[in-house]
């Protein structure tokens, strides 16, 4: 189960590994129990030397899966009740990545979920349990991945997103097939703006609540303290928490319990209501701020528009400042993850929606060079990409599908010159690990 021979550098490793992924958070680190390794009732199946296992059934270990099937046994391992797609060549076992089989004659393991930390932590266990053994995992992390590579031996990494950005930009100087039907004719479809209802922040709406809560408890208070009436208790209370104060009805003669909580209930009232104002001025502030900046038009020519700003995307800009080109991006979320490093980078954005052509014209398009789009949906891909085509048919369009055979059908009917798969790219180059490893 176990190298006979462990070196003490190895152990040490394993030690340093831990301790890094405690400070990291991931204090679950230990459900990895090495000793356990073959003892899960799920894993009953017999392994050869050609048996290659993929943690994750993510859209790139399917990928991955299928592309392995063909010249190897392949075993595709996650936690789901069953297989997202049925299995081709390859089969699909439900069990706890947290608890690995025997990899005792595998030939070597991918870890492919789409979490960076579940894959350090697969990779770090089975490290612990075969030091020969080949491990390859993504993340998106890169700079992490590099740390790791220097102390974990036989161990490999890609970042898909970083490959995925490089493939996406490479397509902008690829030559494009011509046999496309026209569409600098076809007209684009005006669609009428959709306007998202205001919704109020959940600060002001907790604060409003604290309020309300307060008022409500010392109204009860002064009715049986005071022997008031409800509604002149209630009365009270209102010009004590805006301090007003008419003088009509006071805590003169009051216990003191009664002025304490009067004294409280203005301190309170007064903070409480400052917070409110705030709140509510920087929530309009930040809408005022989302209008002009999604409504400015930014005058640029020859430049590279760049839709949906998630960590492809993000990674798309990157590699196109690297190679010297302008660029434009728009992201349909002001408060998107990725919103302060483009800030940082000093890249011009435009908040909107990028299915809409009063959108794209902000963005210039017409003056654009190329468009990439490469949010999560294929659907919002193919729009925009149509809607680009359209408005600029010179533009060469890059789009992110994970569809393959859509992928395929675009190039020839739609004029869409490229339709790129992150998921497909980074299977692909997975695919050479084992290669290697014959």
């Amino acid at each position: 189960m176990y190298p006979q021979r462990e070196t003490v550098r190895h152990k040490k490793l394993w030690s340093v590994c831990q301790d890094l992924l405690l400070c990291w958070g991931l204090s679950d680190v230990k459900k990895f129990d090495i000793r356990k390794v073959g003892r899960s009732p799920e894993f009953t199946t017999k392994m050869n030397h050609s048996e290659i296992f993929i943690f994750g059934a993510s859209h790139i270990g399917l990928r991955l899966a299928r592309r392995l099937a063909a010249q190897n046994r392949v075993v595709v391992i996650d936690q789901q009740a069953s297989a997202p797609e049925v299995p081709e060549g390859w089969k699909y076992v439900r069990g706890d990545l947290s608890n690995l089989p025997d990899l005792s004659q595998a030939k070597i393991v991918y870890a492919v979920t789409d979490e960076d930390k579940l894959n350090i932590r697969i990779a770090l266990a089975i490290r612990h349990a075969r030091a020969d053994l080949p491990i390859v995992i993504t993340l998106v992390q890169s700079r992490l991945g590099k740390k790791l590579s220097r102390h974990l031996r036989n161990f490999s990494f890609i970042s898909p997103p970083e490959l995925a950005a490089h493939k996406f930009v490479d397509a902008l100087d690829m030559p494009a097939n011509e046999t496309a039907p026209n569409s600098s004719n076809l007209p684009v479809q005006e669609e009428p703006e959709i306007r998202h209802r205001w919704q109020i922040d959940p600060l002001v709406l907790r604060a409003l609540l604290f309020f309300s809560f307060i008022a409500f408890f010392t109204t009860i208070y002064f009715h049986f303290a005071e022997n008031l009436s409800w509604v002149d208790a209630w009365y009270f209370v209102v010009t004590l928490m805006t301090t007003v104060g008419f003088g009509d009805i006071s805590l003169k003669g009051s216990s003191t319990l009664s002025k304490v909580i009067g004294t409280l209930l203005m301190i309170a009232s007064v903070t409480n209501t400052a917070i409110i104002f705030a709140l509510i001025t920087d929530s309009l502030l930040r809408q005022r701020l989302s209008f002009t900046f999604g409504r400015r038009k930014l005058r640029q020519s020859d430049h590279v528009i760049v839709v949906g700003l998630g960590s492809v995307g993000l990674k798309v800009v990157e590699e196109l400042l690297e190679r010297g080109e302008k660029i434009m991006v728009i992201e349909d979320d002001i408060h998107g993850r990725f919103m302060p490093t483009i800030s940082a980078l000093r890249v011009p954005i435009i908040i909107g929606d990028a299915k809409l052509e009063r959108t794209m014209r902000d963005a210039g398009l017409e003056r654009a060079k190329a468009l990439i789009s490469v949010t999560s949906d294929d659907l919002t891909n193919l729009e925009i990409g149509l809607n680009a085509k359209s408005l600029n048919p010179n533009a060469r369009v890059v789009l992110r599908i994970y569809d393959h055979l859509l992928a395929q059908t675009l190039d020839k009917q739609l004029e869409i010159h490229f339709a790129l798969s992150a998921s497909a790219i980074a299977a692909e180059e997975l695919a050479k690990f084992a290669a290697d490893v014959g």
